[in-house]
């Protein structure tokens, strides 16, 4: 990449524009510090409900028909997403329609009507969504763990991040608005561009953005609370058994994290890993083997999910827990290597797509206040020692600190 171009709007938005030349696509994104994490008791869902009300019309374009045609009429792809701790908008189109594209950002974050009847259609179609993820384990247990490690934060903090059915049933065009006004900051709103373009695209994003205003509000100060409970168990009609595994960890503010990564790829980052190989390859026990931590600020915690038959969820389990008795000790140079190789590998492919670089950037600035580039990223993670990562493993991963979700049958 070539060199990045920061900037600040009168109003606080921050932008940055990043050279990818030689791209024939430009992506542009607009990151929010709107997220399920700062909700209250009362709130719960509405950073996703948000989410999916931002297409559904302006002044400019009515409706969300509209929306779509004029996107669809360029070629562009579009979405956006809700996390714990952000959200993001983004359009990814040619060279020629950036400021275009940048134009109709602005203006369905800005200018978005929150119709009442499309409000109350989307309502039903978000409670679908969580009845979706509720019954498919595969989909939807990741999120069920993280509400289990931290349901004990009962007043602040959604940890499953479209929330419950009964959260949303009730939502309606005044509690959206309400929401929306309470939390959008342009202090804490950041303007990404990727691709073959150039600074001029900054007076676009001034044009575009910089009319906007309100008070700032601060966000709540969020702690973690481990639940006290080590082990739980849901119970469904499946075929198969679902569990996660794992122990708490670092959020993303502690240096250690580069280790934590590198940990995570040996265990089970990928087709060669500890876990993968032991659990399907060797003992054809699971179709997926997956890896589900999360971080936050304040701190994150490692896992793995899977399914398995459940005659063999035990025995998958157990496989689990002797890997994470022995990982600190048995962790080995060539071992180290080949994690590197392989993230080094996968972050220098991904370097070629103006989406994944616009999600790395946004984020880092909006979260970290930070514009060190992928380059810097990855020269951390070449040069995090196998002493680094076997202290790390040592202090996180212990059996005794194993908390466990299994969803069956029995």
């Amino acid at each position: 990449m070539n060199k990045m171009k920061s900037f600040k709007l009168n109003n606080g938005i921050r932008g940055i524009i990043v050279p990818m030349p030689g791209l024939k696509s430009v992506t542009i994104e607009v990151f929010l510090k709107i997220g399920s994490k700062y909700e209250n008791k009362g709130e719960f869902g509405l950073s996703h409900f948000l989410e999916h009300m931002a297409f559904k019309g302006t002044e400019k374009r009515p409706t969300a028909t509209d929306i779509n045609r004029e996107i669809d009429s360029k070629g562009a792809s579009y979405n956006a997403g809700t996390g714990h701790e952000m959200t993001s908008y983004y359009i990814t189109t040619v060279k020629e329609n950036a400021p275009w594209a940048i134009e109709l950002i602005s203006d369905i974050l800005f200018n978005s009507f929150y119709d009442e009847k499309e409000t109350i259609k989307e309502r039903g179609v978000i409670m679908e969504e969580i009845r979706m993820y509720q019954d498919n384990p595969m989909m939807g247990l990741s999120g069920e763990f993280t509400k289990f490690l931290y349901q004990d934060n009962s007043n602040i903090g959604c940890w499953n991040i479209a929330g419950e059915v009964s959260d949303i049933k009730n939502v309606d065009r005044k509690i959206i608005i309400d929401y929306r006004n309470k939390f959008i900051n342009p202090k804490e709103m950041v303007v990404v561009v990727c691709g073959d373009v150039d600074n001029e695209l900054e007076k676009v994003i001034k044009d575009n953005f910089g009319g906007f205003s309100k008070d700032e509000s601060a966000l709540p100060e969020v702690k973690l609370i481990l639940n006290k409970e080590k082990n739980m168990v849901i119970k469904k009609e499946l075929e198969q058994g679902h569990f996660c595994m794992g122990v708490p960890a670092l959020g993303w503010s502690d240096k250690r994290k580069y280790s934590l990564k590198l940990l995570d790829i040996v265990l089970d980052g990928n087709s060669s890993s500890r876990l993968y190989t032991k659990i399907r390859e060797e003992r054809a026990l699971a179709y997926y083997v997956s890896p589900v931590g999360e971080m936050f600020k304040e701190g994150g915690y490692w896992a793995i999910q899977s399914g398995v038959n459940l005659d063999k969820i035990d025995e998958a389990m157990e496989v689990v827990t002797e890997e994470i008795g022995i990982i600190a000790d048995s962790i080995k140079e060539d071992e180290l290597k080949r994690a590197k190789d392989y993230l080094l590998g996968k972050m220098k492919l991904s370097m070629d797509k103006t989406g994944f670089v616009s999600g790395y950037v946004g984020q880092k600035l909006l979260l970290e206040n930070s514009e060190e580039t992928l380059e810097e990223e990855l020269k951390k993670y070449n040069e995090t020692s196998l002493k680094e990562v076997k202290d790390l493993a040592k202090e996180i991963f212990k059996k005794e600190e194993i908390r466990t979700l299994v969803c069956h049958n029995r």
